[in-house]
């Protein structure tokens, strides 16, 4: 039986995704920091707001969001499947975690644009 709610169905492409997610949010995360030094001395939330109204940098953290749900996604998958046996349970906190996932993504859509 396929479960439906795996990532991309393959062991091998799970860890290669949760790599390749990895390391946007290590360039994210490298970029926020940079931004966070460069904008202390005369930081306020004009400054910030000029920042992410950038059209890269809206792109760039919509990418490292998804990244983050995909990264999140299949380790909480594995952990849901590997050690919760109970199938209604694991099921339950699939829906609950695909759902909290979804609300904090329009959120940030909210917050961008």
């Amino acid at each position: 039986m396929a479960n439906v709610t795996a990532c991309t169905r393959s062991g091998l492409k799970d860890w290669f995704l949760q790599r390749v997610s990895a390391i946007i949010i290590i360039l994210y995360t490298i970029f926020a920091i940079v931004a966070v030094f460069c904008v202390s001395a005369h930081g306020n939330y004009h400054t910030w707001a000029l920042i992410f109204h950038s059209t890269w940098v809206k792109i760039f953290t919509i990418l490292a969001f998804v990244s983050l749900i995909a990264h999140a996604w299949i380790g909480m998958w594995t952990i849901f499947t590997d050690y919760i046996k109970c199938a209604w349970l694991s099921g339950v906190l699939q829906v609950a975690a695909i759902a909290g996932y979804f609300i904090c993504f329009i959120w940030l859509i909210c917050i961008l644009f």
